[in-house]
């Protein structure tokens, strides 16, 4: 037998196609308040938004006929015909966000229009109408929604924990004031201001000004503008990518999508530049004649549809790809795919004396000599040792003859995977011991990084770093360098990396990490005579260069060609490669 559904039963399956959570109510009131024409819009929250959500602005507002009609379904200022469905502009254009709030909330509206001297305020419950009056309110309109699934408990228990939703919901805030840099936004959550954006004039400082000031060093600009579409935007320097993490927004005529179409343009662009488990960081602002894409194929709204696919995707394929040949990401030594470093030569000036290149080398080495007199390093596990020409290149590479050829190895990345198999026994089967520091590390983070912080906190104190009350590093594990920037770097690469089984690999994950930093602190000694190892200093004689036992170290690890996260530390150029740019 078939019948009709009641209405409040209607609405509330309608609703969970458009409010699945907390930050889908905050993305359509935001949209709806930027349509409004407002230049200031305020966020309000309060328990990730299950208690509390409120969005202010100053906008054009509504009058008492206008506040009550825009709750109900298919209410729109913005269609009037089908034609118009292929000219949308604005966010919101359907009708049904404001019924979908209102039949799982407790919501109340205040509104004013500019020429009227009082407001109107509504209450809604379940869609129902629980007030109406005239009150004296700020010219724009103010959306306060209380207790998000009140009367759908099994939804409301399907709500993850406050950090988790405030996550979202700033994700949903990014992807709003990213496209609007002219106008102001706030956001507070729990009665600490996360968020005050001014209006500014670029998009590059709105970008900044939202998720970090380090992006700006970070990213390079790239634009085009054709008779299809005009594009612009930023895409990150391939240094600067993430296994977990970083930032990937498209936006078309000022509204965020989803595309991973379009992302593999993007990635496509990149090429070899990146390792196959890294991704970039790119902001694309796409600007077009609406006629030509369809944004109504998804009841988000955060799918779109072009009218040619293909054209835009190798238009901005093409577009990143000169984009990252123009600043210069040229040949050097890649240890992902084992080219060779180009060097330009400059003649010299008239009359400029250019001396030989000397080498350094040992006068007592015989190189038909073989021997293994050479001290290990570690009493504990043999040690192979190299009785030919050590030669450093600049301070970041060791040349060595092998039989195959050349071998070239990236000083850091060696001993990061030689702190790493020290360290790795320590950390693997048990807790380390925190090793306190003097002063305290403030951390400085982020929003988003600071709702990663809280929620790994207890995983970070596993791995030894201890925090204080207001979130400073007080120690940290043993054998890690104590200055602020290395406690800083490891703690934001651990909250950005950690993966969903970090729990049960949380020693490798800190042995990785705390050998990354020695690797960097200790690669500044290249050229010296010493090098830090797990016992301390040590130092080298009898005529046998830091480099040499460095080579040695490095070729006693189990798995010497490779760092913990998988880059190489050593190429080997064969004497057939070599041969060939003689001939």
């Amino acid at each position: 037998m078939i019948s009709v559904l009641p209405s409040h039963i209607a609405s509330q399956i309608a609703a969970g196609e458009v409010i699945q959570r907390p930050a889908s109510v905050i993305k359509e009131l935001m949209e709806n308040a930027v349509d409004s024409g407002a230049d200031r819009i305020d966020v309000v929250l309060t328990d990730g938004g299950a208690t509390l959500m409120q969005v202010t602005d100053n906008g054009c507002g509504m009058d008492a006929r206008d506040a009550v009609l825009a709750f109900d379904r298919h209410a729109t200022s913005k269609i009037r015909s089908v034609e118009d469905l292929e000219e949308v502009e604005t966010f919101g254009f359907r009708g049904e966000a404001l019924a979908s709030i209102a039949s799982i909330a407790h919501v109340r509206l205040r509104t004013r229009r500019e020429e009227d001297e009082l407001g109107t305020e509504i209450t809604l419950s379940g869609s129902a109408i629980t007030s109406q009056e005239e009150v004296a309110c700020a010219k724009g309109s103010d959306f306060c929604v209380r207790n998000l699934f009140y009367n759908v408990p099994a939804r409301r228990r399907f709500l993850k924990s406050e950090q988790v939703e405030l996550r979202h919901i700033l994700e949903e805030f990014y992807r709003v004031v990213l496209c609007h840099p002219r106008l102001t936004f706030t956001l507070t959550h729990n009665q600490n201001t996360l968020y005050h954006l001014p209006a500014g004039d670029t998009l590059r400082s709105r970008i900044s000004g939202t998720l970090g000031k380090e992006l700006n060093t970070q990213l390079l600009d790239t634009g085009v503008e054709t008779s299809l579409v005009s594009i612009k935007g930023y895409v990150s320097h391939p240094k600067d990518s993430y296994k977990r993490g970083g930032h990937r927004y498209f936006f078309i005529n000022g509204r965020y999508f989803k595309s991973p179409f379009l992302h593999k343009a993007v990635m496509n662009a990149y090429g070899k530049l990146l390792p196959d488990d890294r991704l970039p960081t790119y902001f694309i602002y796409f600007r077009t004649d609406p006629k030509i894409i369809d944004v109504n194929i998804h009841p988000t709204k955060t799918e779109i549809k072009f009218e040619d696919e293909n054209v835009i995707f190798q238009m901005l394929q093409a577009l990143v790809r000169e984009t990252l040949g123009r600043y210069a990401l040229g040949p050097s030594i890649d240890f992902e795919v084992g080219a060779m470093q180009h060097h330009i030569p400059i003649p010299p000036a008239k009359g400029e004396y250019v001396p030989p290149p000397k080498i350094k080398y040992d006068p007592l080495f015989d190189p038909f000599k073989e021997t293994q007199e050479t001290p290990a390093l570690f009493e504990e596990q043999p040690v192979q040792t190299f009785e030919t020409p050590v030669v450093p290149l600049q301070k970041s590479y060791v040349m060595v003859p092998v039989p195959q050829g050349l071998m070239i190895i990236h000083r850091r990345r060696a001993l990061e995977r030689i702190f790493y198999e020290e360290l790795l026994p320590r950390f693997q089967d048990r807790r380390p011991v925190p090793e306190k520091l003097y002063f305290p590390v403030a951390l400085n983070l982020q929003p988003p990084m600071s709702l990663l912080f809280e929620e790994s906190r207890d995983l970070l104190l596993k791995m030894g770093f201890e925090t204080d009350e207001a979130n400073n590093i007080t120690s940290v594990p043993p054998e890690h360098p104590t200055d602020e920037e290395s406690v800083r770097e490891s703690v934001n690469e651990l909250l950005s990396t950690l993966p969903e089984n970090a729990e049960e690999n949380y020693g490798r994950q800190l042995a990785a990490t705390v050998a990354r930093r020695l690797a960097t602190a200790e690669a500044a000694s290249a050229g010296s005579n010493s090098y830090r190892t797990d016992a301390g200093n040590y130092r080298t004689g009898d005529g046998v260069t830091a480099d040499r036992v460095l080579v040695d170290k490095l070729l006693a690890c189990k798995e010497p060609a490779l760092t913990p996260d998988g880059k190489s530390c050593m190429i080997v150029l064969t004497m057939e490669q070599i041969a060939k740019h003689f001939t």
